[in-house]
């Protein structure tokens, strides 16, 4: 944050510049779309493989931000809350476009962000063929358990923070969670459950 005393943590960085930004500084929401774009285009083509599509809807996520920054809330999940707003945004958008006709026939692509073993240290060939493994079980889940899987390793969101993106209550988080993992469990094993904590929650 500009002119700061102290360094801020992600999260209250966030909150900072969304405070700033609500008071009508376009510079702290300007901060904030060079903080969260990358994370957002990466969400956004889960659900679509057009690239001007997912731009155009960051871009008027964050029109709509500043037009309507007055009746917006003060959050201090303002990562999980832009995750939820593009999510909202694209399913819009493609029903204005008569893609499909009810936001749940919206497919969550696993092809697009499964884990590329060259982006990671590998120590064996052990270790290969499990994250090959691991990215074949992912292709076979739900589109809701893709999600959630993402929301939870890629993007390190907590309960509270996938609860307000995907639109579900706080049992219904964890109940999917749970049996999402347990299936990953029960195809994988434990050590390479393991594997996927280490790889993404160090």
């Amino acid at each position: 944050m500009r002119n700061s005393q102290h360094i801020l943590y992600p999260q209250e960085l966030d909150s900072a510049l969304w405070r700033q930004f609500k008071s009508g500084d376009p510079d702290a929401l300007g901060e904030l779309t060079q903080l969260h774009y990358r994370a957002l285009y990466n969400y956004g083509s889960k659900f679509t493989r057009d690239p001007e599509f997912i731009r155009d809807c960051i871009q008027e996520l964050f029109l709509d931000l500043w037009e309507k920054r007055d009746a917006i809330s003060d959050t201090d999940f303002v990562k999980s809350y832009l995750f939820k707003s593009l999510r909202h945004k694209i399913f819009k958008e493609n029903i204005r476009l008569k893609r499909f006709q009810q936001p749940e026939e919206l497919s969550f692509d696993s092809d697009e962000y499964t884990l590329s073993i060259e982006s990671i240290i590998i120590e064996n060939d052990h270790h290969q063929q499990q994250i090959i493994q691991l990215n074949q079980i992912i292709s076979n889940l739900t589109n809701r358990q893709r999600e959630i899987i993402y929301l939870r390793f890629y993007q390190g969101l907590d309960y509270e923070e996938i609860t307000e993106v995907m639109g579900l209550g706080r049992q219904s988080t964890a109940n999917l969670l749970y049996r999402t993992l347990k299936e990953i469990k029960e195809n994988w094993g434990i050590v390479g459950f393991i594997l996927l904590e280490a790889l993404f929650l160090r």
